[in-house]
């Protein structure tokens, strides 16, 4: 027991002490030559492959998509940061394409069968086939609003790292006996700031896939000290062609940066099913007042 509270103790002073700093992505390459022409260009064009190749040209054609996966949260980390109200939990999700207007229903667990959603950003909460706006930025509500928005940014990752206005290629790294490409995408300035997330995407070089996606989480959901110095990397695997659209079934989340031991993960979603255009968009649009996001944060 004092064993634990002399490592949360260590971990909330590390915390503090960094609150100040930000978790940067950058490379080595990035630092030294920033974007070049030639290295924007690579790093475009890798994106391009591999949006093509993983049929997210299909993705964006349909008009909805939803699938169902067990998440497991484990471990002290995990306790600190899961999102929904269990720490495994089997889920189904539904998603407007291009949007960040989804729905999480909960299949099990003490509140089995209830509905969390969002329409423009608007967040609401559906049980017993009742639908209730609650404010999204309570402290109960703000995790599920960013996990409702996170799992639907990660589907959709290349696409959305298509549209960063910085896109660069970021160098070469070899992990776990692999080769990878590395892209480098964010907004604004290459340089690490408050206002805006970094994204590294390690490109298998043998199959052209995103084995690992590295980001930062300038605005997280646990609103503590350090916030700014937080992020994951995302390991994805298993993948199945799902109606010609490339699927990560299995997506084992890390603190931090990747691990090469596959049981030191923070959290990992495991589908079960994926489809699109399986449902009306209309499920989607609890309040027919209120628009849709769009592709935005906020």
């Amino acid at each position: 027991m004092n064993n634990t509270k002399t490592k949360i103790g260590a971990l909330l002073l590390g915390i503090v002490f960094l609150q100040s700093c930000a978790f940067d992505l950058q490379t080595s390459a990035i630092k030294k030559e920033g974007v070049t022409a030639v290295n924007e260009q690579k790093g475009k064009d890798i994106l391009n492959s591999i949006w093509k190749q993983h049929g997210y040209d299909k993705l964006n054609q349909s008009t909805v998509y939803s699938f169902e996966a067990t998440d497991k949260w484990k471990g002290m980390l995990g306790k600190m940061g899961q999102i929904w109200p269990e720490m495994t939990i089997e889920l189904e999700a539904k998603y407007l394409t291009g949007s960040f207007d989804g729905q999480i229903k909960y299949l099990d667990g003490r509140e089995k069968g209830k509905v969390i959603g969002l329409q423009d950003w608007n967040y609401y909460e559906n049980t017993d086939n009742k639908t209730t706006f609650l404010d999204k930025d309570h402290r109960k509500n703000r995790r599920k609003v960013f996990g409702i928005a996170a799992y639907q940014y990660f589907s959709e990752i290349v696409t959305r790292l298509k549209t960063a206005p910085i896109v660069s290629y970021a160098g070469e790294k070899t992990f776990k006996g692999q080769s990878y490409d590395l892209v480098f995408c964010t907004w604004e300035t290459t340089k690490a700031h408050k206002e805006h997330d970094q994204y590294l995407a390690w490109v298998n070089k043998k199959n052209n896939k995103i084995d690992i996606l590295q980001y930062t989480l300038r605005d997280n959901y646990l609103k503590m000290p350090g916030a700014q110095m937080m992020g994951g990397a995302i390991e994805f695997s298993n993948w199945k062609s799902i109606d010609g659209i490339m699927i990560p079934f299995t997506q084992s989340a890390y603190a931090m940066k990747p691990r090469k031991n596959p049981k030191k993960y923070l959290h990992k979603l495991e589908l079960s099913s994926f489809s699109i255009d399986s449902f009306d968009k209309n499920e989607l649009i609890v309040d027919q007042s209120k628009q849709v996001s769009g592709n935005y944060k906020k």
